[in-house]
């Protein structure tokens, strides 16, 4: 699967230095909240949307950010595709079942499943794909005027890569600095 991936970041540094040392690991810390990450603890990506890149410098970095742009190669047998497999969404609802059933008054986010199977070396991927659909989409069209099923034709895409070889992550340049 290749995925073109925009990383925002903030201007601490050279955009040569982040050039050769990005992108950058965010921690999911299960304890404070500002640290919790939508995937867990990984190297986030937009999915081919530069806007989103923005929203989140914007939102985040006090205005002074940078947007990257990687080249992903992803192996389809290394990504847990939560945004477009079908296999892989109901494979991992099961497994969540699974987990939530032992301990069924505790609350679990989408990271905290992720994070109790890496630390028992019970995940087996090396990224994960999913949508986020608390965003407002902008292009919402109906499948028919009538009726009130639609497509969303500008989805967000979150890519959370588990470590970032070169084998995965092809390039990564810069494209924009903010302001």
């Amino acid at each position: 699967m290749i995925i073109v991936g925009h990383h925002t970041c903030s201007q601490e540094g050279s955009i040569e230095d982040i050039e050769r040392n990005g992108p950058f690991l965010s921690i999911h810390l299960e304890d404070d909240p500002q640290q919790h990450k939508f995937l867990g603890t990984g190297y986030y990506f937009w999915d081919n949307n530069v806007g989103m890149a923005h929203s989140h410098g914007q939102n985040n970095y006090r205005r002074k950010y940078h947007i990257f742009e990687g080249e992903l190669d992803i192996p389809e047998d290394d990504i847990l595709d939560l945004a477009g497999n079908r296999i892989d969404m109901i494979h991992f609802q099961d497994t969540m079942d699974r987990i939530s059933a032992k301990e069924p008054e505790r609350e679990w986010s989408l990271a905290h499943y992720i994070e109790f199977l890496k630390e028992r070396d019970m995940f087996p991927y090396r990224a994960i794909r999913a949508v986020d659909t608390g965003i407002s989409p902008k292009k919402i069209i109906k499948f028919v005027t009538s009726r009130r099923n639609y497509i969303n034709l500008d989805p967000v895409f979150i890519i959370c890569l588990l470590d970032c070889k070169p084998d995965m992550m092809t390039s990564f340049k810069h494209i924009k600095t903010f302001p």
